[in-house]
């Protein structure tokens, strides 16, 4: 993968970041395709190969190439454009160049029948280490991604439930980023709530379900997936049933954490997108 200071993004992302050897690998694959198409097919670059000279319709042209030539989807345009922005918001941190190209560009908006893709939870390293993304968002992907319902971590006291599960270590890091983040409104709240109001309310201090959307509808220009809880954690049961098919029927309850009733609804609902 060649592109200008690969192996110094390589270390930001893997030492700083703490983001997993395979979302690494995806995000320098998408900018060293950008830089293939800027040496072949953009005479400016071609002839001042200047990091700082990059301006905004050279990333527009390459992101129209990949919508016109390869026919990407939605998801992948906006998945491309957000490892872009890592990519040179790093540049921009390290002095490294004065450009920040994608500054301006905007992600695209998804059809109403497109799904979640199902294997968005590979790309929750790099997510839960996102600090364009409130912590209350980056929560709830973490959540959503085990396999809780924005029903259930909504509930007081959930936080009891949250300290049975098991994390990876960049999970634990990021929880405890959050427990730092969180104390101090716990205390003001005088609760160990994880979802907790901004203002002073002892009586239901606990965040309401609309309250969330608010800060999920915030954080969505920042985030390529489409920030909908439903549809994330239908995806994520969704990829769990289709890679876990030699499973008991019980065994798969357990997992998911469902009932039998349930896990007929959500193979039906495969059936419909002829996932089965």
């Amino acid at each position: 993968m060649d592109f200008p200071y690969a192996d110094r993004f390589k270390r930001y992302l893997q030492n700083d970041r703490m983001i997993e050897t395979q979302t690494i690998a995806d995000i320098c694959r998408d900018v060293a395709d950008l830089f293939n198409y800027l040496r072949h097919f953009n005479s400016i670059y071609q002839s001042n190969p200047d990091l700082s000279q990059l301006e905004e319709t050279d990333i527009r042209d390459y992101l129209n190439m990949l919508q016109v030539k390869r026919e990407i989807k939605n998801t992948t345009y906006n998945k491309v454009l957000t490892h872009l922005n890592v990519y040179f918001s790093f540049l921009f941190s390290e002095k490294l160049s004065t450009s920040m190209p994608t500054l301006a560009l905007k992600g695209l908006k998804r059809t109403k029948n497109e799904l979640v893709p199902l294997d968005w939870q590979n790309d929750l390293p790099s997510l839960l280490s996102n600090e364009n993304l409130s912590y209350y968002t980056r929560l709830s992907l973490l959540l959503l991604a085990h396999y809780y319902s924005v029903s259930e971590f909504l509930q007081p006291s959930f936080y009891a439930v949250l300290a049975t599960e098991k994390f990876t270590i960049e999970e634990e890091q990021f929880l405890a980023d959050f427990q730092t983040y969180i104390t101090p409104l716990q205390q003001r709240q005088h609760s160990n709530d994880l979802f907790l109001k901004q203002r002073l309310n002892l009586a239901e201090p606990t965040l309401s379900l609309p309250g969330l959307h608010k800060y999920l509808k915030a954080d969505q220009p920042n985030c390529f997936l489409p920030l909908t809880p439903r549809k994330l954690y239908q995806a994520a049961v969704f990829n769990f049933l289709l890679n876990n098919q030699g499973l008991s029927d019980q065994d798969l309850c357990e997992a998911l954490r469902i009932d039998g009733t349930s896990l007929n609804y959500y193979r039906q609902e495969m059936l419909k997108y002829e996932l089965l």
